[in-house]
């Protein structure tokens, strides 16, 4: 399965390029089209991971960000 992450960005934040080294370095790809990002998991307990990831990435940037699962 897939999970997709689209990023939203702030002016009071992170730049979008710091964003993406995070995001580069946590293990997600960049993905052109609806979202920012791709990254493959096959279990729930890969799935939660992920999410707990994404989260403690983006802490302090000040971006928003949106999840999408899809098989």
């Amino acid at each position: 399965m897939k999970l997709y992450l689209k990023i939203y960005f702030s002016p009071e934040g992170a730049s979008p390029m710091d964003t993406i080294i995070i995001a580069e370095k946590a293990g997600f790809s960049p993905y052109i089209g609806d979202f920012d990002f791709v990254v493959d998991y096959d279990t729930l307990d890969e799935y939660k991971e992920i999410t707990k990831k994404i989260h403690e990435m983006l802490k302090g940037t000040k971006t928003i960000y949106k999840v999408s699962t899809r098989n």
